[in-house]
C-alpha cells in the first residue's frame, strides 16, 4: 500500500509517494529510519548544503539519493586513439587505452584521460601520487594491473632506446626507428641466457655447442655462473663403470660398461641430445688462415725498440739527470766519504751504476724502462710470452719497420675488443716478431707464432674473447659481416620456435 506525504519548500508543497520495496526477495523487513533529501533550486543551479532539506521518515521506505539527485551525464562517444602521443611507447599507450576503454562510460572524458596517464605512470615508471589518487587508481585499475603483471612475469626489464634514435624519430615524426630498435632488443633478450636455471629447458637455452666440442662448450657454460658441466666416470664394480654427463645438476646422459666404452657412449649420447636441443656455432672451414691481415711496413730510417731513431735513446739514457743533493742516495754516499765524481781511492772507477741488461717482466732495483714520447702509458704485462722474446737483446737492435705504427695498431686492437685473430705477414723477421711480441705483452695482449710448413712463420694477435651468446646476437641480430663470415649458426633441430621468432623480429 502506498503512503503519501506533503513536504513544504520555498516553491510550494511537494507530494512524496513512498512505496515498500523488496530486497533480495525478502519481504516484511525490519523497518529502519530513513532520510529524504529534497533538492531546492538555487540561483546558480548548484546544490549547497543549505539548499537541501532533510526529513526523517521513521517507518516508511523512501527513494535513494541517486533517484532524487540527478547524476552527472557522461558521454561514452569519443575517440580514445586521438589521445595517443607520437613519442609514446606501445606499452605505455596500451595501458592508457585499456584504462580509458574500461571506464569511458562512467567517468568524464577530461578526468579519465588524466587518470589513465597517472595509472600508466604509476605502473611503468613507479610514479607516486597523493594517497587519495593512489587509492582510486588501485580500485579502478586493479584488473588491468593484474593482467599486465601476469603478461610480464617472464619478460626482462623495460626497453630503452638510444637518445639519438629517439630524437631523430621525434623530429621527423617517424616512429619506425624506435620500432626497429625495440624489435632488435626483444630479439636480443630471446638469445640471452636464463639465469638462474630453473628447468631443463633453461639448460638447453644456456648451452651452446661450439664445433661439436663438449669440453669447450662445457667450459663456456660454466663461465655463465649458473652451474657446472660435469663428465663423471665412477667405478661401480669390477670392470664396470658408470659414466654420466650433468649440466647445472640436470642429468643429460648416462652409460654403463667398461671405463672407456662407457665414457665414449655417454659423451656421444649427450652430444646427440645437445645437437637436437641447443644452438650450434661452427667455425667456417673455408676461411683463409694463411692470408695475412697486416703487411710489413718499412720505416725510412733505423729505429730502436721504442720507435725512436736508433742511437738517440741510448744517449738520452746515459745523459739522464744526476742525483740532487736532497736525494737520500746522494746523502748516504756523502756520509760514506764520497765527494762526487768517479768511485775509488784514485777516482778511476765507474760513474754510472751497473744496470741489469736482461729483465723478464720484473720490477724492482735496477729496472730501467725506456719509453718513447709517443708510446702510451701501459701497465705491466700479464702475458710475458718469454718463449718468443727469450734470447734477444731488443734494446741494442735496430729495426727497419714502423714500430710506432704497429704499437698504435695493437692499442686500437685492444680498445675495439675484436673477436677475431689479427694475422701478420710472413715477411717479418724473427727479431721483428720478437719485438711485436714485446709490444703485445706490454699491452696485456695474448699473441703467438704459427707455422704450417716449419719454414714460414706468422705472428698472431689472439682475439678478444666473445661469449657464445654474444656471438649469436652479433650474427643473428646485428648481422656483423666479419663474424658472419667467420662462423655459422645452426638452430636447434627440435622446437625451433625461439629461432623463428628471432628471425621474424630481425627481418622487419
Amino acid at each position: 500500500m502506498n503512503d503519501s506525504k506533503y513536504a513544504s519548500t520555498d516553491e510550494g508543497d511537494v507530494l512524496l509517494i513512498c512505496e515498500p520495496i523488496t530486497i533480495d526477495g525478502v519481504e516484511n523487513q525490519e523497518e529502519t529510519k530513513q532520510e529524504v533529501i529534497i533538492p531546492v533550486d538555487s540561483d546558480d543551479g548548484r546544490l549547497e548544503p543549505e539548499d537541501v532539506e532533510v526529513y526523517h521518515q521513521p517507518e516508511e521506505n523512501v527513494p535513494s539519493v541517486e533517484e532524487l539527485v540527478p547524476v552527472q551525464w557522461v558521454s561514452g562517444v569519443w575517440n580514445i586513439d586521438s589521445y595517443r602521443n607520437s613519442f609514446e611507447t606501445d606499452e605505455h599507450w596500451e595501458l592508457r587505452r585499456m584504462f580509458m576503454d574500461q571506464h569511458k562510460d562512467s567517468i568524464p572524458e577530461e578526468e579519465l584521460v588524466a587518470l589513465a596517464q597517472a595509472f600508466a605512470n604509476s605502473l611503468l615508471l613507479n610514479a607516486v601520487y597523493c594517497q587519495e589518487v593512489s587509492d582510486r587508481l588501485d580500485v579502478l585499475g586493479a584488473s588491468i594491473a593484474t593482467r599486465y603483471r601476469s603478461s610480464r612475469a617472464h619478460s626482462a626489464s623495460k626497453v630503452t632506446v638510444p637518445a639519438s634514435n629517439a630524437v631523430a624519430d621525434w623530429l621527423q615524426k617517424i616512429p619506425e626507428g624506435f620500432k626497429i630498435v625495440q624489435r632488435k632488443q626483444l630479439a636480443t633478450r630471446l638469445l640471452q641466457p636464463a639465469i638462474p636455471i630453473t628447468s631443463l629447458e633453461d639448460v638447453f637455452r644456456n648451452f651452446i655447442l661450439l664445433d661439436d666440442n663438449l669440453e669447450d662448450s662445457g667450459r663456456e657454460f660454466g663461465m655463465l655462473n649458473c652451474g657446472l658441466f660435469v663428465v663423471r666416470v665412477v667405478s661401480q664394480e669390477r670392470k664396470q663403470w658408470v659414466a654420466s654427463v650433468t649440466a647445472a645438476g640436470y642429468l643429460l646422459s648416462k652409460s654403463n660398461g667398461p671405463k672407456k666404452k662407457a665414457n665414449r657412449a655417454c659423451r656421444e649420447e649427450a652430444l646427440q641430445l645437445l645437437r637436437r636441443k641447443c644452438y650450434k656455432i661452427r667455425t667456417n672451414p673455408n676461411r683463409c688462415w694463411d692470408s695475412c691481415n697486416v703487411e710489413r711496413l718499412e720505416s725510412t730510417e733505423a729505429l730502436d725498440w721504442n720507435g725512436n731513431p736508433f742511437g738517440k735513446s741510448s744517449k738520452s739514457q746515459t745523459s739522464k739527470d744526476k742525483l740532487k743533493e736532497d736525494n737520500i742516495g746522494f746523502r748516504m754516499l756523502m756520509k760514506l766519504g764520497w765527494g762526487g765524481g768517479p768511485l775509488g781511492k784514485h777516482k778511476d772507477g765507474i760513474v754510472d751504476p751497473i744496470e741489469v741488461q736482461a729483465k723478464r717482466g720484473r720490477r724492482g732495483l735496477g729496472l730501467v724502462q725506456l719509453k718513447s714520447a709517443s708510446s702510451p702509458s701501459v701497465e705491466g704485462s700479464q702475458y710475458p710470452n718469454k718463449f718468443l722474446t727469450e734470447g734477444f737483446d731488443l734494446q741494442s737492435e735496430s729495426f727497419h719497420i714502423d714500430v710506432n705504427f704497429y704499437r698504435d695498431l695493437m692499442v686500437n686492437f685492444k680498445a675495439r675488443q675484436l673477436g677475431y685473430d689479427l694475422m701478420f705477414s710472413i715477411d717479418f723477421t724473427e727479431i721483428e716478431r720478437a719485438l711485436l711480441c714485446k709490444i703485445a705483452s706490454d699491452l696485456n695482449l695474448q699473441c703467438k707464432t704459427v707455422t704450417y710448413d716449419y719454414e714460414h712463420y706468422q705472428f698472431v694477435l689472439l682475439k678478444h674473447r666473445v661469449s657464445p651468446h654474444d656471438l649469436l646476437v652479433k650474427i643473428l641480430v646485428d648481422k656483423h659481416p666479419i663474424y658472419s663470415a667467420l662462423y655459422t649458426v645452426e638452430p636447434p633441430e627440435e622446437d625451433p620456435t625461439r629461432h623463428k621468432k628471432v628471425l621474424e623480429l630481425c627481418s622487419g
